[in-house]
């Protein structure tokens, strides 16, 4: 991967971050969801991220919300929110 796309990919998955962490700041619902969904092993977070999703865009939510909760799939992305969530910082 070339040095632009690879800043170009970091860029995409800081800004689904910050989205992420301000959905879930804003959305008591969504919080809680996505703490339940970290709290579990990567597989079945990964399951149960497909099938919400699925069930999201079905319902037509928000691309931002759709990117954002996708950024969960990554297990580093997802160590980093659950550590933030662990620390009170959202």
């Amino acid at each position: 991967m070339s040095q632009p796309s690879k800043m170009k990919n970091n860029n995409n998955k800081f800004e689904s971050l910050a989205r992420l962490i301000q959905i879930m700041r804003d959305d008591e619902v969504i919080n809680k969801k996505v703490t339940t969904v970290l709290q579990m092993d990567s597989y079945q977070r990964r399951s149960v991220l497909n099938n919400w999703l699925a069930r999201l865009h079905r319902q037509d939510a928000s691309q931002n919300l759709l990117s954002a909760l996708s950024c969960l799939f990554d297990d580093k992305v997802a160590e980093q929110v659950l550590t933030l969530i662990n620390n009170r910082k959202i």
